[in-house]
């Protein structure tokens, strides 16, 4: 079965989080800068903290609409996926590398617990179970470091 077509337990999600994300800052510190400039550019943006907040922002836009969603509230769809990603790069603009690092790995904890206290039904519907598997294995792999490896799931 293809990946997308795959519904992934609260247990997976975790583990590619462990595996994934986790480990990206490490991976990123190794690279030189000329790698993280190469790196940023290949993912069609500017610096590295570009695409941190571009990753930060799509777990705290899955996590709020997850919410909406079990609270029995309707959930708009975006339309405009650039102007929306183009948005978060902008708020993020004054912020330092250090200052973006440090609000990536706070919202990747408030993430992974997100992931542990969601209800077990939540899993069940298929919006959420998209979002989750994008923010946590598929937006991995799209946005992987060149020295990452990938994700291992059965």
């Amino acid at each position: 079965m293809a990946i997308e077509q795959r519904q992934f337990n609260r247990q997976e999600l975790l583990t590619a989080l462990e595996q994934g994300w986790k480990q990206y800052l490490a991976h990123l510190h190794t690279l030189s800068e000329e790698e993280l400039v190469r790196y940023a550019q290949q993912q069609g943006y500017t610096r590295v903290q570009d695409v941190l907040a571009h990753v930060i922002a799509w777990w705290e836009r899955s996590m709020h609409r997850s919410h909406q969603i079990i609270n029995g509230q309707s959930v708009p769809r975006t339309n405009d996926m650039d102007a929306f990603n183009a948005e978060v790069v902008k708020q993020y603009q004054q912020w330092t590398r250090d200052a973006v690092e440090a609000r990536f790995e706070e919202t990747l904890d408030i993430f992974e617990h997100f992931l542990k206290e969601l209800p077990e039904h939540a899993f069940e519907n298929e919006r959420i179970q998209l979002w989750l598997r994008i923010d946590a294995i598929d937006h991995y792999e799209d946005h992987r470091l060149p020295n990452a490896p990938k994700l291992q799931l059965a």
